[in-house]
């Protein structure tokens, strides 16, 4: 537990993680209780060695409050940091004796004791550290002539550690200055078997050249470098501009990440900007926790460290804490550093201001600002002259900042996510064009910080495949937890960001996520929080800022679609559970479907489709901002279908919450609103069947009577559309029986008309007029005459097939009276393309005409493709009885073409008949045979005996005109059987010529 907080001095380690540390992934029952027992004992330790504060509590864990010089890690790395820069410098004498005392503080591996915690990353990344500071430091010695017993411990490292080539050829060239050359090849020969034999590759350029040389006898190797003298004392304060205790530039930059992957065009652009002549440019790159920001800007920083020969300066702004560093406290560590022999500090911050900015006047310093905050406090470190350039990272974009370059940091492009995974666990663990390392990309939203984490977990369980990753974050409810490794946690990061916001952006973002959408508008923040579209928009704007939202753009209707990232979506519905009540939960997502059903109440009462809905209205519809209802009815496909992915995940939270009675009104809505394709979506029988099924599990669970039966009836619709009539059948029989249990008439009406309609489809025409004519009698009580409108056109069709002329004209023109009065466009082509049925059955071929052009173009007029393609296959039709056969081929394609881009197998059917009957006028007997046949086989796969007679009687006449009497009588009497067993007008009909 010690050394958990020791590795994080300063910061709060919540008691989770100091569990994991003692424990791992068993803690015991008791293990707050023991952990407080562990602390307590800690303190009496420090106590007794007067050191009384070390261990502060904290409301989530504790930290470790200790000078920086007191932890040995922190005194090791920076005398690895001023060795590595006398390296650099040629100063090799110092090089050596910094190295020689950062490795004096080791006593055995790295946090000896600590067992297989998530520590052991840690432990593991000092001890790597530790033998790399030994090849330095081996290196360096040579270099300056220290060879006394040099032979003696590269003998140890080399047999230790055969792979190193570093340290083989340091061996090698000892070896050669105490003249033992032969023994030096023969070294130089084992480690090359080694090489290919465990690795399987050749030795690397500086051991093939150590190697070279020494078979050269090369005199260089014997001449070890000159002793650097001291450094000279540094100038006065007043003549110092540039360095860092008089040793030469400051360069702070942190080593960057060995497996940066991708941003190959952010890279550029920062590069290209921060290289830029005579300018002082700068750059913020912006993006969520986890995006990568300081790995980016850590290696352009390094890419860029020849255009600032003067140096670097690395800064922590602490911006995502709960103590971010200020202007002042940064300003005087940097002025300590760059002039570390002045007098006292400047007093003020503008006068530490001033002084930091003569400091760098006339120099080339890159200045890298990390974490933060805001542009308030970031102003204050800019420096003032060209030659100078910035770079700063941030969780907020700092729009503020006049004149600076902004790169906003997304997820990763596939491709280079998955070369990420692979380079961190290890390409033997993941298959670059597998489908399971696209899932974990996809689990992981792409995000930089949780790919490390996915990663790492998979390279340190060695017995994990990529595919047992993949299973253990499918579960959304564990996820966060499994992206989780060592000290990185994605939860914790998403944390630092969420802690920041002021009280009514967390509200939102809480609710937001409860909500799960892909996508959402101002309008859905507003009903979730209860604010009116403009604080709803600040408060989006605010999480816009704080990169946790993302604006995915404006869709059609001109309204900003913003989005949340998979992984700050399911930490924000965590908060959600842990920070809102029940009955907030409820009430949210309530409001929200509440304004979805208010917004398809006034689409449907603007356009109504001519069916009849199964609720007569949205009990639970809510009114949003008029603002927003004039965008929807202004453009309602363009809403729809940027709307629909949202309303179908809207539809299954609601029912996976049992909120069962807006799930089962909103399921409604939609199913009305895809009936006759008034909305078509890419799939809409998909859409339909999903919020079906998800709102009728939860009507079950509740006990819902009613709203079960009403998403039967609606099922019983859906599977109509698809040409499913038995099965369309079924689930309306199962309604019907249901609404009348409960009472409900116009459920019942609505299914017995639902019903007739299914009949119609199948030629059961007795039995559609049985559930038609019951309908009517019902809707005559309930006063409704959009519904009594639509079953008078379905039974004047069904009279019309029998050939009860008079009371099908009855029906029909009742109904196109009813629809006019209702404003129902739709319902009136509907019932004009079945008044032109009507004309044309009766020979009245201009009339059928003049009707059928009416129907089409109204049709036309308000966008509805399909039934547009019925009513133009009519005016075909009628075209060619009156011999215009030119007219009828376009359009009859175009028809065709319609209904198969739509996947309506009844209409192609239709067309295809028609195209067979033009063909067969025209005398082209074998393409009449090939459509006709076409046009059977659907009607076959749809079982609709009556219409699959039509296509025979037609085949008849194509297999007489072939000179084949018999087939052409044998198929003429099977037609005329079907439509005596189905009562239509055809069996009185004398046949056609």
């Amino acid at each position: 537990m010690l050394t958990a907080l020791l590795l994080d001095p300063g910061r709060v380690v919540p008691a989770d993680r100091l569990i994991e540390a003692v424990w791992g992934e068993d803690p015991p029952p008791t293990a707050r209780a023991v952990l407080q027992t562990y602390v307590a004992s800690l303190r009496r330790a420090f106590e007794s060695a007067g050191m009384a504060e070390v261990i502060v509590s904290h409301r989530v864990g504790y930290l470790a409050e200790v000078p920086a010089d007191a932890i040995d890690r922190n005194v090791f790395e920076r005398h690895v940091a001023e060795g590595r820069q006398a390296a650099r410098e040629k100063r090799l004498r110092e090089a050596s004796d910094s190295f020689h005392a950062a490795l004096a503080l080791w006593r055995g591996p790295a946090l000896g004791g600590i067992g297989d915690s998530f520590l052991h990353a840690e432990a593991t990344r000092l001890d790597e550290l530790r033998l790399t500071v030994v090849e330095e430091r081996v290196t360096a010695d040579l270099a300056v002539g220290r060879d006394e017993r040099l032979i003696e411990e590269l003998t140890e490292l080399v047999a230790l550690h055969p792979a190193r080539e570093r340290l083989r050829r340091d061996f090698m060239v000892a070896l050669y200055r105490a003249g033992r050359q032969a023994d030096a090849l023969a070294v130089f020969r084992q480690g090359r078997e080694v090489l290919i034999e465990e690795l399987g590759i050749e030795p690397g350029p500086e051991l093939r050249e150590a190697h070279e040389l020494i078979l050269r006898s090369d005199p260089s190797l014997l001449k070890p470098a000159a002793a650097t003298p001291p450094a000279p004392t540094p100038a006065p304060a007043a003549t110092s501009t540039s360095t860092g205790g008089g040793t030469g530039p400051v360069r702070q930059l942190p080593p960057p990440l060995p497996d940066f992957t991708g941003r190959d065009a952010e890279a550029t652009a920062l590069r290209d900007r921060l290289t830029e002549a005579g300018t002082m440019p700068i750059c913020v790159i912006s993006g969520p926790g986890g995006a990568g920001k300081s790995a980016l800007a850590l290696h352009t920083a390094h890419a860029i460290t020849e255009s600032y020969p003067d140096g670097q300066l690395h800064v922590e702004l602490r911006g995502t804490t709960e103590a971010p560093a200020t202007p002042e406290e940064v300003l005087g560590r940097l002025l300590r550093e760059l002039e570390p022999s002045t007098a006292p500090l400047p007093a003020t911050l503008e006068e530490r201001a001033g002084r930091f900015r003569s400091l760098l006047a006339g120099r080339r310093k890159l200045v890298v600002l990390e974490d933060a905050l805001s542009e308030r406090q970031v102003r204050p470190l800019l420096p003032g002259t060209p030659g100078c350039g910035v770079i700063v990272t941030s969780r907020n974009r700092l729009a503020g900042l006049a004149g600076a370059a902004f790169v906003d940091l997304g997820v990763l492009p596939q491709p280079d996510a998955v070369a990420l995974l692979a380079r961190i666990a290890g390409p033997e663990r993941i298959v670059p064009d597998s489908e399971t390392a696209r899932r974990i990309v996809r689990q992981c939203g792409g995000l930089p910080l949780a790919l490390r984490i996915a990663g790492a977990r998979l390279a340190s369980r060695r017995h994990w495949s990529a595919e047992r990753l993949a299973e253990r974050l499918a579960d959304e409810q564990r996820r966060l937890d499994e992206l989780a490794v060592g000290d990185q946690e994605v939860r914790a990061s998403i944390s630092l960001s969420y802690e920041l916001l002021p009280e009514p952006a967390k509200v939102a973002l809480r609710r937001l996520g409860l909500l799960g959408l892909p996508y959402f508008s101002v309008w859905v923040a507003a009903a979730a929080t209860e604010t009116d579209l403009d604080e709803a928009e600040d408060m989006l704007e605010q999480l816009v800022d704080a990169s946790l939202v993302g604006v995915e753009g404006v869709d059609v209707t001109g309204q900003i679609r913003y989005r949340l990232h998979d992984l700050i979506r399911l930490f924000a519905r965590e908060r959600a559970a842990q920070e809102e009540s029940e009955h907030e939960r409820t009430a949210t997502v309530t409001r929200v479907l509440g304004g979805w059903l208010w917004l398809i109440e006034r689409l449907s009462k603007a356009a109504p489709t001519g069916w009849i809905p199964l609720l007569s209205g949205f009990r639970l519809a809510r009114p949003v901002d008029p603002e927003v209802e004039r965008v929807v009815l202004a453009d309602p496909h363009g809403w729809f279908r940027a709307e629909e992915e949202a309303l179908i995940v809207a539809v299954e939270l609601a029912a996976a919450m049992d909120l069962d009675e807006i799930a089962v009104e909103l399921a409604s809505a939609l199913s009305y609103a895809f009936e006759g394709n008034q909305y078509v979506s890419d799939n809409p029988f998909a859409a339909w069947n999903r919020t079906h099924e998800a709102a009728l599990a939860a009507a079950r669970r509740n006990d819902n009577a009613i709203g079960e039966a009403t998403l039967l009836a609606g099922l019983g619709q859906l599977y109509y559309e698809r040409d499913l009539y038995a099965e369309s059948r079924e689930y309306l029989t199962q309604a019907l029986s249901m609404f009348r249990s409960a009472k409900d008439v116009r459920g019942e009406a609505t299914t017995l008309a639902a019903l007739g309609v299914a009949c119609r489809e199948q030629g059961y025409l007795p039995e559609s007029l049985h559930f038609l004519d019951r309908a009517d009698a019902l809707w005559a009580g309930q006063g409704d005459r959009a519904a009594t409108a639509h079953v008078r056109r379905i039974a004047g069709s069904v009279r019309l097939e029998q050939g009860d002329y008079p009371q099908a004209w009855a029906d029909l023109n009742a109904a196109l009276l009813l629809y006019r009065e209702e404003g129902s466009r739709r319902g009136e082509a509907l019932t004009l393309r079945s008044i032109s049925m009507y004309h044309r059955a009766k020979g009245e071929l201009d009339s059928a005409e003049r009707t059928a052009v009416q129907a089409r173009d109204i049709c036309a007029a308000i966008g509805d493709r399909l039934l547009e393609a019925y009513c133009t296959r009519s005016l075909a039709k009628v075209r060619l009885r009156l011999g215009r056969h030119d007219e009828a081929r376009g359009p009859l394609q175009d028809a065709l073409a319609v209904a198969r881009d739509l996947s309506d197998r009844f209409g192609e059917a239709c067309s295809l008949r028609t195209l067979g009957e033009l063909d067969l006028a025209e005398g082209r007997l074998y393409q009449a045979k090939s459509h006709l046949e076409q046009s059977l086989e659907l009607w076959d796969a749809l079982r609709s005996a009556l219409f699959r007679a039509r296509v025979l009687r037609d085949l008849a006449q194509v297999h007489q005109a072939l000179g084949d009497a018999a087939t052409a009588e044998k198929t003429r009497a099977e037609a005329m059987e079907i439509f005596r067993l189905h009562g239509s007008r055809e069996y009185g009909e004398p046949p056609p010529l």
